[in-house]
């Protein structure tokens, strides 16, 4: 998975626009994911930048980790590039 897919994945999962899905990429890809610490600095910066209650950013985080987790899934199912 590319960038871009990634945030056409936040659009259609999170229904926001283009620009919150590049930001919310820019602060994952900012940020050490994997652990609580990088989860609390990555909720952090959600709400700041996007104006959002921590409950939001929390619901953005999880989903943007789904589709982390389905593109490494994937790329482990289909090591050649197959997307079936």
């Amino acid at each position: 998975m590319n960038k871009q897919d990634f945030i056409n994945a936040l659009k259609e999962k999170l229904n926001l626009d283009e620009e919150k899905c590049t930001m919310i990429n820019s602060i994952i890809e900012d940020n050490f994911i994997i652990g609580k610490i990088g989860k609390e600095k990555i909720i952090a910066q959600l709400v700041e930048k996007l104006k959002i209650s921590e409950e939001e950013a929390d619901n953005i985080y999880n989903k943007a980790m789904e589709i982390i987790k389905s593109g490494i899934t994937s790329a482990l199912k289909n090591p050649f590039g197959s997307k079936d």
